[in-house]
This record gives C-alpha cells, sequence and structure tokens, in this order.
C-alpha cells in the first residue's frame, strides 16, 4: 500500500487537523476506500501508481488539503511523484496575468511554500521567508506524460534552498542573512492552489494528473532522502492517466460506440488523416475540465473508424519567450496531411495581439504513432482578409493547396493559398480566386466567418462543406448554425458551383464541422461534433461535453448535385446480436412501442410508400409516455419533424423543443428506410437515400429506454428490426 506521509518532528493527528506537537508520523494511503480531506466530484479514483496506488485527479473538481501546523525556524522538505496529463488550464489572459496551479502548497500569497506549475509548464517553488518571497523558477518546461518526482528542501540553518527534479538539484537559492521562512495559517493543499482562477463558477487553474508518495517534512535528516528518486515508477502511464472507468460508468447520457474524448471538453474533430493502416483523428480539446479555454489538439487512432484509442495530446500552447508564444492562447482547428515520409499539421494559432494573431501554424511529426510533434511556427496571417481560421490541405497536379475559412466585410468566404515548389514553410503563394462565384452570393445571409472548410473530389465532381457562423447566424437563433455544402466542378484553379445558394449537410441543425479522410477503398469517410443542447452547469455536472457523430461514408446522388451520408458498415459490428429481434407487416396509428433495447440500440425500419400522415420512430419512451422523443416526416410539407417537447423531465435542456428541416425528397428520394442508431444521449438518423442528421436527447427517467414506431394516421411497416449495441472498444496508448 502506497502512503501520502506527513512527517514532522514534532506531530500529532488530531483528526481531522494535522497539529506540530508531538514525536508521531501521521499516514494518509492511497489505495483505502476513503481519503479523508478529498474534494472531489468523483468517488475516489485510485489508479496504478509511481510505487502502488495513485491518487487521480480531474483537472477542475479534485484536490486534497488538510490542515498543517509548521514551525519557521525550522527545516522544511517536501517531495511527490506527479504524472500531469496537461498542464493547468487558466482563463485565456496574457502570460504575465497568469494565474499557476499547484502541485502542494501550504500558503496564502503572503506566507508559505508554493511549488507551483501554470499552464505554460513553468514550474517551481516560492517560499516566503522574514526578508522576503524567495523564488526559484525550474531551468525546463514540466514533462507531462511520465512519473516524475519532484520537491524541494530550505534549512534556515544552512541558508540553502533547493528545487529538485529526479533525484538531481535543478534550481538553488539562499536565505538572506538572518531570516527564517514564514509557514502560513493555512491547509497543506495537493493539487489545487492556493489561489483560484475562475471561469463563471468553474475552477480553471487545478491539476489534471495522477499523484503518488507525497512527503512533507521538519526533519532535517530526511533532506536526502526527500531528494533521491530511489526506484522507477511501477506502472505505465497509459495505466496511471487512462481516465478511470469508474468515473462515467453510472452516466446513462454518456455515449458508448459514438468517438469520444476520455473527459472534459471537446470541440471540433479535424485532421482525420489514415496513417499505416491506422486513422488518426485530432480534435479541439480543454483536457483540464467541461469548459472552453486553452484549446488543446486532443487525439485518438483507430484501425476501423469504430473502436478508438486514446493518445497523448499532440498540440499545446507555449510559449517562445518569457512572456510571447504564437499559439498562447489556443491551439485552434486545422488539419493533417502526409507528405515526403512525414506528418505535417496545419493549424491556427492565436495569441495575444501582434504578428501572426490568429495565424496558420505548422508541426511536423515523424513518429510513426503520431504521438510528437515539433513546431516549425507561424506561415500565414491575416494579412488578405479581416479574421480566418481552420486551414485545409489537398494535392492536385503535384501542388499544395490551402483554403482557410475567412472572414470579410460582411460576409464570410475563404482565403486561397497555393504551393508549387514543396511543403516548405515559405512555399505558400496568395491566389485571388476561389471559387467562381463571389463568396457573397454564396454565403449563407447575415454570416460573419466560414468555420472548417473541405474541399474533396466525389468522382469527377467537387464537394466545398464550409460552416458559417457570427452574425445573424447562432446555435439557437432563427438562422441556426449548421454545416452547408455545395456541389460543382473544379477547374483552372477555380471552383465553379452548381448553384450559388448553400444546401444544408444535414436536415436538422446538430452535426457540423465534419472532418473527413479517404478509406484504402477510396470511399470518403467523415466524422462531425454533436453538440451539447444542455446548460453549461449540467456539463460541468457531467465532467464531459460534446461528443463526435458516427463516421458516415459520402457519396453523389440526384445525379451527382447532392451529398449523401450512410453509416459505415464497420458499425454492424456493434450488434449485440447476429440476427436482431424483427417484426413485419405492422399496421400502426399512434405509438406502437417495439421493446426495452436499452441505452445503446440501433433501429432499422421500412415503411410503405402512401402514407398521408406523419410517420416515424419514438426514441428515449418510459412506459407511461412521459418521456419520449419523436422522430416524424411529414409527407404534406417535406418536413422532418423533431419532436423533442416531452423528451426530458430534466430542467437543463437548452434550445428548441420541436426542430424542423425541409427532406430534398428529389435528391433523397421518399424516407421509406428508416436506420436510427441511439447512444446515451446522441442520436443518429439515416433516411432514404443518404439524407442523415444527429442530435442530442437528455432522458432522465432510468425506464426512458424503449424504441417503437409512431404515426398520425394509419402507416403500414414492412419490417422493423432492433439491436442491442455493445460499446466500442476503448484503449489508451499514452507511453
Amino acid at each position: 500500500m502506497r502512503r501520502v506521509t506527513v512527517l514532522l518532528a514534532a506531530l500529532l493527528l488530531c483528526t481531522p487537523s494535522l497539529v506540530a506537537h508531538a514525536q508521531d508520523a501521521v499516514t494518509i494511503g492511497f489505495d483505502e476506500a476513503g481519503f479523508p480531506g478529498l474534494h472531489s466530484q468523483w468517488p475516489t479514483e485510485i489508479v496504478p501508481g509511481a510505487q502502488g496506488g495513485a491518487l487521480r485527479t480531474d483537472g477542475f473538481t479534485t484536490w486534497w488539503e488538510q490542515p498543517l501546523q509548521l514551525e519557521g525556524s525550522r527545516f522544511v522538505g517536501a517531495s511527490l511523484w506527479a504524472a500531469l496529463e496537461s498542464y493547468p488550464s487558466d482563463r485565456e489572459v496574457p502570460a504575465r496575468e497568469a494565474t499557476p496551479a499547484s502541485f502542494l502548497n501550504q500558503a496564502d500569497g503572503k506566507r508559505g511554500f508554493d511549488l507551483y506549475i501554470d499552464t505554460y509548464g513553468r514550474w517551481g517553488l516560492r517560499l516566503a521567508t522574514s526578508r522576503g518571497m524567495e523564488t526559484l523558477a525550474a531551468p525546463a518546461r514540466f514533462p507531462v506524460y511520465q512519473w516524475t518526482k519532484i520537491g524541494f528542501s530550505a534549512d534556515p540553518a544552512t541558508g540553502t534552498i533547493a528545487l529538485f527534479q529526479d533525484g538531481k538539484v535543478v534550481s538553488t537559492g539562499r536565505f538572506k542573512a538572518g531570516a527564517a521562512w514564514l509557514p502560513a495559517q493555512a491547509p497543506l493543499k495537493l493539487a489545487r492552489s492556493w489561489r483560484d482562477a475562475k471561469m463563471g463558477e468553474a475552477r480553471v487553474n487545478l491539476l489534471n494528473g495522477a499523484f503518488d508518495d507525497l512527503t512533507v517534512s521538519q526533519d532535517v535528516g530526511r533532506a536526502d532522502a526527500l531528494q533521491a528518486r530511489d526506484a522507477e515508477p511501477a506502472a505505465s502511464i497509459s495505466q496511471s492517466l487512462a481516465t478511470p472507468a469508474s468515473r462515467f460508468a453510472a452516466d446513462p447520457l454518456r455515449p458508448r460506440f459514438h468517438a469520444i474524448p476520455p473527459a472534459n471538453w471537446t470541440n471540433e474533430p479535424h485532421g482525420l488523416v489514415l496513417v499505416n493502416g491506422r486513422y488518426h483523428l485530432f480534435y479541439q480539446r480543454t483536457p483540464n475540465g467541461p469548459f472552453k479555454t486553452q484549446m488543446h489538439w486532443g487525439h485518438m487512432s483507430s484501425p476501423d473508424l469504430v473502436n478508438w484509442t486514446h493518445q497523448r495530446d499532440a498540440l499545446f500552447p507555449t510559449l517562445q519567450t518569457d512572456t510571447v508564444g504564437f499559439d498562447m492562447k489556443g491551439i485552434w482547428s486545422g488539419d493533417v496531411i502526409v507528405s515526403g515520409g512525414q506528418a505535417l499539421a496545419y493549424y491556427t494559432s492565436v495569441n495575444h495581439g501582434g504578428v501572426f494573431n490568429p495565424g496558420v501554424s505548422v508541426a511536423v511529426s515523424n513518429d510513426p504513432k503520431l504521438q510528437h510533434w515539433e513546431k516549425r511556427g507561424p506561415i500565414l496571417d491575416t494579412a488578405q482578409v479581416r479574421d480566418f481560421r481552420d486551414p485545409y490541405l489537398w494535392k492536385e497536379d503535384g501542388a499544395w493547396n490551402m483554403i482557410i475559412g475567412a472572414a470579410y466585410e460582411g460576409h464570410g468566404g475563404l482565403d486561397y493559398y497555393r504551393c508549387e515548389d514543396g511543403d516548405g514553410p515559405t512555399c505558400w503563394k496568395h491566389r485571388d480566386r476561389f471559387a467562381a462565384t463571389p463568396f457573397q452570393a454564396m454565403d449563407e445571409p447575415g454570416s460573419t466567418i466560414w468555420e472548417m472548410p473541405v474541399f474533396e473530389a466525389l468522382g469527377d465532381r467537387r464537394v466545398l462543406v464550409a460552416n458559417p457562423i457570427g452574425g445573424r447566424i447562432s446555435k439557437y437563433g432563427l438562422a441556426a448554425t449548421r454545416a452547408v455544402y455545395w456541389v460543382g466542378e473544379w477547374a483552372h484553379g477555380a471552383f465553379t458551383p452548381d448553384a450559388s445558394a448553400p444546401q444544408p449537410l444535414d436536415v436538422i441543425p446538430g452535426h457540423l464541422s465534419p472532418a473527413v479522410a479517404r478509406r484504402p477503398d477510396g470511399v470518403l469517410v467523415g466524422i462531425g461534433i454533436v453538440d451539447e443542447r444542455r446548460s453549461p452547469q449540467a456539463q460541468i455536472d457531467a465532467g464531459w461535453a460534446h461528443t463526435f457523430s458516427l463516421p458516415r461514408e459520402w457519396f453523389l446522388t440526384s445525379g451527382g448535385h447532392a451529398l449523401g451520408q450512410r453509416p459505415i458498415e464497420g458499425l454492424k459490428t456493434l450488434r449485440a446480436d447476429a440476427v436482431g429481434a424483427a417484426q413485419s407487416s405492422l399496421v400502426v396509428r399512434g405509438e406502437r412501442l417495439l421493446g426495452d433495447f436499452g441505452r445503446q440500440a440501433e433501429l432499422q425500419a421500412r415503411f410503405v410508400a402512401g402514407a398521408r400522415a406523419p410517420y416515424g420512430v419514438v426514441i428515449g419512451a418510459s412506459p407511461d409516455g412521459q418521456e419520449q422523443t419523436q422522430i416524424l416526416y411529414d409527407p404534406a410539407t417535406r418536413e422532418i419533424v423533431v419532436d423533442k417537447s416531452r423528451s426530458t423531465l430534466s430542467m437543463s435542456g437548452e434550445g428548441p423543443e420541436v426542430l424542423r428541416g425541409k427532406l430534398d425528397t428529389q435528391a433523397f428520394g421518399e424516407p421509406l428506410a428508416w436506420r436510427v442508431f441511439v447512444d446515451g444521449s446522441v442520436v443518429d438518423v439515416f433516411l432514404g437515400n443518404g439524407a442523415a442528421f444527429s442530435f442530442r436527447i437528455y432522458p432522465s427517467r432510468a425506464d426512458a429506454s424503449l424504441i417503437g414506431l409512431a404515426a398520425q394516421d394509419i402507416v403500414t411497416v414492412e419490417s422493423a428490426t432492433m439491436w442491442r449495441l455493445k460499446a466500442a472498444k476503448v484503449d489508451y496508448d499514452l507511453d
């Protein structure tokens, strides 16, 4: 059993306080089910550690503290093992205004000691003395994704102060003559600073990691033992930093077979790329909590787009000087290409003003697993447009092309560059025209900028996808944020769309910003975000926010003029039974529940043509109908209607209760064939020949898991088949 140990020359345990008084030692075991002094949203999370069990913290609710009194005239020292998944978050402020987190402190800002670390990995010791505050800064950024033993010692008798890491002294200082150190009248805290940085009610500067073998001592005879790294870590980083499965095991709303980050905040997926037979998906991430700040590039990979392995964050904000970094405010979306035997990540880098804010920056990886990246710096700025973000690249006729979502005066569009002579950072030349049709004519009325563009060939035609936002377009406004597309021709370096007005990628808003990759068979596959439709507080209470869509195959319909989407075949491997529960020749009027297939289910239904009134399916239904969601097609108006007015009894839902969208029956046909996936709170629907949409529901009742058919008049159902679906396999490869 590994223990947190507090060793004082004079110590008495007065539960729950630690008070200097007697010759004694106090231990608190990490392997115990209860952990006195622990603050956490979750039951105590004990993971394999450096020497045994370790305390896993989540980055926004977890810390440990105990009252502790120390004597300022005597030696003081501390050490601990720490493994960080990420640097602490912070408010997006300039470096000089950062609020550091803390590995360990007994401090109040004016007195005590603080083993601190900030959002850029700068760490060290602050020690209050009677002659002023002494600061020892470590010379190198703290390593993430590895077990590291750190600590300090301070001895007024000899006048020495030392900061150490993995058995070596990395920084030293001295007390001013006659000075003593000044203990604080504050508790000893692990993984929480003496000063919080907050966004709303959320603490953002806690630590996301694992901690083992904490020692605090006033026995000068233990100075060498505090410093020594006398053993190698017993556990792998993948074992120690995997999000414990128990954290979300009881959450019925968390998806089980959709791609989803291990915890906390995610945003758009991007940079989907196939390398050596494995798909790599990068995505926007705050690793320290379900709130958006200091964006990272998260990273997961898959052999089949169904089962996923979580990998190290690929990119995160850094500084190049003490105060300036070209991506210090966040690593926003971009794209990954493979060229010349290496992977190149082109991303939107954001700082706090000056040149290249925002900019397009480049990082390079020669790692077969794409785990390790070297930043090369910014290459483009917004010289040609008012604002831009989210580069997308493709190669054609031996040259690389890049489009970037852009803002012009009064409308959105694209900024276009071409690289004729290689992949180097100096090769990009601006082109004045990407589309033959003016962007203002192509734009959704009232938008201010386009995000997350995609441009790909489907057969001998081209598809452009973008996400207009801003202005009159908002998540819950009359003009909803959504992905749109154009189909057209590419010739002589210009795209000519069939029509200037865009078409919606999905029938109903809820899924947007897809990333795409081509399978070995040439089929284009997209994965987007299905964003939250519940309150920020509900997201914090859940411990995670947003998820990704099921992977969708893209193809052209309607004579090559419309983009169709269908689920990939590999999703059939999730079916728990080889043969589903099937019914046929059903006559439905009103609702006809088909059974309880759990929170992870698939329904396939085929309706008989000729219905004159709305028909469709009901999901997330309780036996008494108090909670349920209906998805209907109205033949009279050719609308899809998602009725969420009884979707949940919870008060945390947001957005419209009824969603409507026109179905292009000329492109996709009458929706007689339905395929519906339910996975906790996310629903993916595929209709007819290529219509698709995804949305969120949040049933509150434990029994709201029935699915069935619905019709406002008589409709005949040729067949209906239901399956329980298994959770996808999830692994970690962080070493």
